[in-house]
């Protein structure tokens, strides 16, 4: 027997991912290069907003804190279809590697915060 689903007044679309980062900057030169998006010229000085919803994804908001609490677990994940291509990628931008198997790389930003890489 089939369950119909409730009706609910949350859609199931997930519009943003907030990441706190001490260094706005730094951590918008980081993304955009892990990204390959391009680097702004300005950015704000406590929040910059990478508008990824005309692919889409979530917009990822990078929010300035004084301290971070790094994440213990990813995130969010990324789409990385040709994984090996992604490991050196990653590698060559001197990204730290926690974990890598068959299907995902687990891996950190300039917080600490982990992030995912997944090929499925």
């Amino acid at each position: 027997m089939v369950e119909q689903a409730v009706t609910s007044p949350i859609k199931p679309i997930v519009p943003a991912i907030f990441v706190n980062v001490t260094n706005v900057r730094k951590s918008v030169d980081w993304y955009c290069n892990l990204l390959g998006l391009p680097i702004p010229e300005e950015t704000r000085e406590g929040m910059h907003i990478f508008d990824l919803s005309g692919s889409q994804c979530s917009n990822i908001f990078l929010e300035k804190r004084d301290e971070v609490t790094p994440s213990a677990e990813p995130l969010f994940s990324l789409t990385a279809p040709d994984h090996e291509a992604a490991f050196q990628f990653l590698t060559q931008l001197g990204v730290e590697i926690i974990r890598k198997d068959e299907e995902v790389i687990l891996f950190k930003d300039l917080d600490g915060n982990v992030l995912m890489a997944c090929s499925i």
